[in-house]
């Protein structure tokens, strides 16, 4: 593409965000199952040491009731090669209120079950068919676009409000007009929402999502409920919190060791891998479009020009149209436009309005925004720079939108803070060098 698209009219956003809404709110389904490549958020003094950013391979089986749920959930360790396996239960109670337990099952990849370590209490809870209730219809549009799959997979995205002050949620994405859950991405690592596993990592990809669970796993539920468990009296963990989780990996009450095998089973076409080799590099004229996401209730369109000269001719600028509005979406939510300009000098922040009379954006004298944070424009090679590491390769998995001969590099490029926080950008490249992801937790 030689030309870049025009930016689009505020009005037009408008419609076709307000057309492609669903008719209803999204459900689970009574019981289901999938698998799930878990993203971490970023922890610099993770109980997982050096190991602390890997990615994480799983299987979720779950079933609500009207007054029992719970969810058995198997995790893998793709770096460290280790199983571990975890079961949560919410049981409604005569008086009102729910019990809120966990077990820790002492169990190996093949199923075979050795004891069982609890109940151990939490605030955590199993979703049923009312967890989305107070959703907020965010917007439609595919993610997994590739090359050879150029409509990506069509989802459906929608926020979930977190409790306590505005401004804060949850995305959740659903293949379109299905109940198949797609994608998490949680804004907050303190998992408001009390979610199991879901709502513990900064990136959840479910890339199957079916109806029903195994006749194994409600043996599993059977046995943990009718045999009595081995307590710890001085073992207390909520496993609320993805440093919960991990600090529980870390000092295991039980775990088995797992093979590459075991993980591509769970993730076909998944290898582990932990490296700098083969980072790509942005070309010096790069055009992207997509779009981003935060805590506020519309998806921002987003557009991507970058040229690189070597010289202070280099710049980027990014465009993204839409407005939040405190959580409750306005009437016209694309009918505001922020550009972030980059140049080897700093940064700059124009806004724009659309304006209906002649159908322009239109840039005010006064309508700057001051950046949080003056940066100038990205090196081609910013990956190597930040010595990001390749930490996953998925190879022909359609359920990532990959052809048989594609490749998809999953990359983790740490960002210190300071004051003990560590920011992670996931960014997913084809291994031709083709952007397909790019997030910081």
């Amino acid at each position: 593409m030689t030309v870049p698209d025009p930016i689009p009219a505020g009005p037009d956003l408008d419609a076709d965000q307000h057309k492609s809404k669903p008719g209803s709110l999204p459900q689970l389904p009574a019981a289901w199952t999938a698998t799930v490549l878990l993203s971490p958020f970023g922890d610099s003094v993770s109980p997982l040491g050096e190991n602390g950013s890997q990615l994480v391979a799983g299987i979720i089986e779950c079933s609500s009731g009207e007054i029992e749920s719970w969810m058995r959930v198997v995790l893998y360790l793709t770096q460290d090669q280790r199983c571990y396996e975890f079961v949560f239960m919410t049981v409604d109670r005569a008086d009102g209120d729910e019990d809120r337990y966990w077990y820790w099952v002492d169990a190996g990849p093949d199923g075979s079950i050795r004891g069982t370590y609890g109940p151990f209490l939490t605030t955590l809870r199993v979703p049923d068919a009312s967890f989305f209730a107070k959703a907020i219809w965010g917007n439609s549009y595919p993610l997994m676009c590739t090359d050879t799959n150029k409509n990506g997979i069509e989802c459906d995205h929608w926020l979930l409000p977190s409790p306590g002050p505005p401004g804060r949620g949850s995305w959740y994405a659903f293949r379109k007009h299905t109940p198949q859950l797609f994608r998490v991405l949680m804004l907050d690592s303190t998992n408001p929402l009390m979610l199991p596993i879901l709502g513990s990592y900064f990136i959840a990809n479910l890339p199957t999502f079916t109806q029903g669970v195994s006749d194994a796993t409600k043996f599993r539920i059977k046995g943990i409920k009718t045999k009595r468990a081995k307590g710890r009296r001085h073992f207390w963990n909520p496993m609320v919190t993805q440093q919960d989780i991990q600090r529980a990996m870390a000092s295991p009450l039980a775990w088995a060791d797992c093979t590459p095998n075991d993980i591509e089973r769970v993730i076909p076409g998944f290898t582990a891998v932990q490296s700098g080799a083969g980072l790509p590099s942005w070309s010096d004229n790069t055009y992207a479009r997509g779009w981003s996401i935060g805590a506020d209730p519309v998806p921002y369109f987003t557009r991507v020009c970058y040229i690189w000269t070597g010289d202070a001719a280099s710049k980027q600028q990014s465009v993204f149209i839409g407005v939040g509005a405190a959580l409750s979406p306005p009437d016209h939510p694309y009918s505001i436009r922020t550009d972030i300009c980059l140049n080897t000098a700093g940064t700059t922040q124009p806004s724009y309005k659309w304006d209906s009379a002649t159908r322009t954006w239109k840039h005010g004298d006064d309508d700057c925004i001051p950046p949080e944070i003056s940066v100038g424009v990205p090196h081609p090679d910013w990956l190597k720079r930040e010595r990001a590491s390749i930490m996953g390769q998925i190879r022909g998995n359609p359920q990532f939108g990959l052809a048989a001969d594609e490749k998809l590099n999953l990359i983790a490029a740490q960002a210190p803070r300071g004051g003990g926080e560590l920011a992670i950008f996931w960014v997913w490249f084809l291994e031709n060098g083709v952007g397909m992801l790019f997030s910081e937790g």
